[in-house]
């Protein structure tokens, strides 16, 4: 009747760890999400305040071009093609640092979950070989 009482309790840790080991994971989800959520709402705001930046830039060199007499000559459409191109190019840096974080997340928050999922297995043969194997007397090099 042991070995039954035994399996019970067995199977009843089991199943309490991997309930344990769900809601962590679905912890592990929801602060990825909400961090990914955060850095793509900082991305837009800079994105948005570098337009706005580059609309002033770019009357305030209209304004000197026309003021130059030079408005609409090719010089002045180039430095204008220029200041564009310059904060495309930021832009796309900033978007391209954005990704890197969120991707660095979403590979921590993959890893936290395979540690949870390894230590999920990890107890449930030590508690095995406790059942079974008359306690947790026999050690591995594993367990130090």
């Amino acid at each position: 009747m042991g070995a039954f009482t035994n399996l019970a309790t067995l199977g009843l840790n089991f199943a309490l760890a991997q309930q344990a080991a769900r809601q962590e994971s679905g912890e592990i989800n929801r602060e990825r999400d909400r961090q990914i959520r955060d850095i793509q709402a900082r991305n837009e705001e800079e994105r948005r305040r570098q337009q706005e930046a580059l609309r002033r830039r770019l009357a305030a060199q209209r304004a000197r071009a026309g003021a130059a007499g030079v408005g609409g000559g090719g010089s002045a459409q180039a430095v204008l093609r220029g200041l564009t191109e310059e904060a495309e190019a930021a832009q796309q840096a900033s978007d391209d640092a954005a990704g890197a974080r969120i991707a660095d997340l979403r590979r921590r928050a993959s890893q936290a979950r395979e540690r949870n999922l390894l230590d999920l297995a990890g107890d449930a043969t030590r508690s095995t070989l406790g059942a079974f194997g008359g306690g947790l007397s026999r050690r591995s090099l594993l367990d130090f």
